[in-house]
């Protein structure tokens, strides 16, 4: 039996269908997945038509602010996701700030399909 497709995304890697050479799409986890890691690596601002799309959470890692906490650089990835990832229910958000990056776990469950899944991600300072 098939798996039901609730969500779908298109596949940025344009891999064509080999039958209809069409862009091939990616659904369910991995649609969600790749829709958090561009929401988190997307800086607030950059996205033509849809400036607050995004996350400033490499403000926190490279640039110096007063009163710097997890608690913050959380309130801002939870806040990027309630208003631009709908399909999914944030469990958990880990994050461990190390001395030239940030990473990033995020645990959660998909709506619909009701499956706990998680991703992990890292920024990294540039050399």
């Amino acid at each position: 039996m098939a798996d039901i497709v609730f969500y779908k995304d298109l596949g940025l890697d344009f891999t064509p269908h080999p039958v209809t050479g069409d862009v091939r799409p990616i659904t369910n986890e991995t649609a969600i997945k790749r829709s958090l890691a561009n929401l988190i690596n997307t800086r607030k601002g950059t996205r033509p038509f849809n400036p607050e799309y995004g996350c400033n959470i490499s403000d926190y890692l490279f640039g110096y602010q007063q009163g710097f906490s997890e608690y913050d650089m959380k309130k801002e990835i939870l806040d990027s996701i309630k208003t631009h990832e709908p399909r999914i229910f944030v469990n958990k958000v880990n994050i461990k700030v190390e001395e030239n990056d940030v990473k990033i776990d995020i645990s959660y469950i998909i709506k619909n399909i009701n499956q706990f899944t998680s991703i992990s991600t890292s920024l990294a300072r540039a050399a």
